[in-house]
């Protein structure tokens, strides 16, 4: 058996043993796939797979054994040749990184054109989505890095969190609506209140909906989006109110609208999150290096062939 069939093997556990799933993922025939497996399991007089009616449900003993041995092996097969292109004069590759829409707009901006426009070998591949799509994403090892909120519900013997930033979450309404008028509003203020707010999909709106079980505060929500410009324009000569993180202030027409701090805020840590390994290749942890000096370090990015 190659490193091609070990792929193979692990991407059959990894697509809950559906051999039609699996050969879409790795590009081969379905019956390509299951002569494979019986020639490999023939020739070596071992059963991989526990099977009901002929159909794969599950490894056997010896499966565990050797699905284990062989995501190490292929780690370090990809470690290697990683390594290999490293050592290129010219510094060459991608990186994926997922980060939700709001995120990207109100603190990733500047990051991103910079490390782009200074590394024109790297592909720097951007993935927006909501924070649960994210976290599948990289459950999934799909993307290299998600950048999203805590709690990320990431296990920490697996996953690194690196935090970037911290504020809070505000609230953002009409001038002319009641509220406006107090220093400081409190999480009652919003009882039977019209919200617009980020839909399911959006780690705030889960956020929100906690605080206010806590608060025992019944909202009227009438509006979710995806949108965080579209819920402050909803509100906008309205009585609607939304609630944003705080740094979005920076990037509002502020014509009828004021921002307003809730005396008990809901904190936003955003942090960079990426699995565990022995090994990171040079441009991951260039990525690593150059969010930290950027975000917490307040120092300037550099080149990749520069930042080491």
């Amino acid at each position: 058996m190659d490193i091609t069939h070990l792929k193979y093997f692990v991407a059959i556990v990894e697509s809950d043993y559906n051999l039609s799933s699996a050969s879409k993922k790795i590009h081969v025939s379905q019956p390509a796939l299951t002569q494979y497996l019986r020639k490999f399991e023939d020739e070596e007089g071992i059963e991989l797979f526990s099977r009901i009616s002929g159909r794969l449900n599950g490894l056997t003993t010896s499966g565990e054994n050797f699905y284990s041995n062989a995501k190490i092996i292929i780690e370090q097969y990809d470690t290697m040749f990683k390594e290999l292109h490293e050592n290129s004069s010219s510094i060459k590759g991608s990186v994926t990184i997922g980060i939700p829409p709001l995120v990207l707009t109100v603190l990733f901006t500047e990051f991103l054109s910079k490390i782009i426009r200074l590394n024109p070998t790297i592909r720097f591949i951007i993935v927006e989505e909501g924070a649960f799509e994210l976290r599948r994403k990289l459950l999934l090892h799909e993307i290299d890095f998600v950048v999203i909120l805590q709690p990320t519900n990431l296990n920490p013997q697996i996953y690194v969190e690196d935090v970037l930033h911290t504020d809070q979450l505000t609230a953002f309404m009409c001038d002319k609506n009641p509220l406006a008028k107090k220093e400081k509003i409190t999480w009652k203020d919003l009882n039977h209140a019209e919200l617009a707010i980020f839909g399911e999909t959006f780690m705030i709106h889960h956020q929100l909906m906690k605080q206010f079980e806590i608060k025992d505060v019944k909202p009227n929500i009438i509006l979710k989006s995806t949108l965080w410009d579209f819920l402050l324009e909803s509100t906008r000569n309205t009585s609607a109110i939304t609630i944003l993180p705080s740094p979005t202030r920076n990037h509002i027409r502020w014509d009828n609208i004021v921002e307003k701090q809730f005396e008990e805020p809901i904190h936003w840590h955003v942090v960079l999150a990426y699995p565990q390994k022995a090994h990171y290749n040079r441009i991951e942890r260039y990525v690593r290096k150059s969010a930290m000096d950027h975000f917490v370090h307040n120092k300037k990015i550099k080149p990749i062939n520069q930042s080491e």
